[in-house]
């Protein structure tokens, strides 16, 4: 059994099938970590999430837009700020329909709701993620963590949200662990590329594949990675 990390797919389904392809990903015997924001983005995240639910072997960390979603689910609504940042193509994957497009803000995207239904079973993908996981000393988060607290007192905002690990992890080895994978801060934020970037023990695999970059999934133990193709921004 092999065990495979992936970046924010953002609602990437052909990415995704790609990654999986290239990497000869083996549904029966392979392991999957998710590093969260598999939702918002791109306009097939219904799909992306039948096709995970084929892998039994799945890890999903949440990340923001995750819990965006989450919050829809259980009160009808989220952040104002949700369906400007790809939450409306979501949405429309289960039946909503956007009246209004534009903007960063709820107010300036006018979607109506009235006959959205997200399948139990893509619910349940949701109540089943983790802020973090740990195995074989490698950890794995969407955002980051407080160094100091450490990730077992860290806040879950910041789980999802940090970026200060970067910095750390620029001029220092991450304390506790012999390797750490994060989403949540594309490598374009970094260095304007689309590959993995390796700071110290720090792995940053989001390479922008929700808005005009890259996915990528990688071997966790030999860290062999493959990309997809650049996505068409949404």
């Amino acid at each position: 059994m092999k065990t495979f990390v992936i970046g924010d797919i953002h609602g990437r389904y052909e990415a995704l099938k790609e990654c999986l392809l290239k990497a000869k990903f083996n549904f029966l015997n392979d392991k999957l970590i998710v590093l969260g924001d598999i939702v918002d983005g791109g306009y097939n995240t219904d799909k992306v999430i039948e096709l995970l639910l084929k892998i039994p072997n799945l890890k999903f960390v949440l990340g923001n837009h995750d819990l965006w979603v989450i919050e829809h689910i259980k009160n009808g609504w989220s952040e104002d700020i949700w369906l400007g940042q790809g939450g409306a193509n979501t949405l429309k994957c289960y039946g909503g329909r956007v009246v209004k497009e534009g903007g960063m803000y709820k107010d300036d995207v006018i979607l109506d709701g009235s006959k959205i239904n997200i399948p139990v079973t893509h619910q349940e993908l949701f109540n089943r993620g983790v802020f973090y996981h740990i195995e074989n000393d490698m950890l794995f988060v969407h955002g980051g963590f407080n160094i100091d607290k450490g990730i077992e007192n860290t806040d879950k905002h910041e789980l999802v949200w940090d970026r200060d690990i970067i910095k750390y992890a620029q001029k220092n080895k991450i304390p506790g662990y012999n390797k750490v994978f994060i989403g949540h801060t594309t490598t374009q934020m970094i260095n304007n590329k689309t590959d993995p970037i390796k700071l110290n023990n720090l792995w940053m695999l989001d390479c922008g594949a929700g808005w005009n970059g890259k996915l990528c999934i990688m071997d966790i133990n030999t860290e062999e990675y493959w990309l997809s193709k650049r996505q068409k921004k949404p």
